[in-house]
């Protein structure tokens, strides 16, 4: 098996978010963003978001010298562990400058998100399908 490395530092960052999840659910819902990196959030959520699924996530961020922002980044769900109370679901962020607000984010990560958050340890490889393997559950 071939070790692979997080490709962005992962923050611990418990903050609200809405999430539209498209045609699954085609209403907005709360959910709670609990890590955080350049690549991608973990979110608990009410609702299964099955693998694959596009995503729109809007967070509020505190921005230094200037307020609130408010922030929207699309992802797609890579994995989802159902739980007795929720689903924790990893979601890939996209990157294209056309979907939502992920320049800004990327950008302002240390400033913003960082400083807020805090750090946690790299997480254990992945398979090779990119799902997480059993160790990471």
């Amino acid at each position: 098996m071939t070790t692979k490395v997080r490709r962005y530092e992962r923050v611990s960052l418990v903050v609200g978010i809405t999430i539209h999840a498209g045609k699954e659910h085609p209403r907005r819902f709360a959910g709670t963003m609990i890590t955080v990196s350049r690549g991608g959030v973990g979110i608990f959520s009410p609702h299964y978001l099955a693998p694959e699924t596009c995503v729109v996530l809007e967070l509020t961020v505190p921005v230094p010298g200037e307020g609130l922002r408010r922030v929207t980044l699309h992802g797609v769900t890579r994995w989802a562990q159902v739980q007795v109370d929720g689903n924790f679901v990893g979601i890939e962020l996209l990157t294209n400058p056309r979907a939502g607000d992920y320049a800004w984010f990327s950008n302002n990560f240390d400033q913003c998100i960082c400083a807020r958050g805090r750090r946690v340890a790299t997480r254990q490889p992945r398979t090779k399908c990119g799902l997480p393997s059993a160790e990471d559950n």
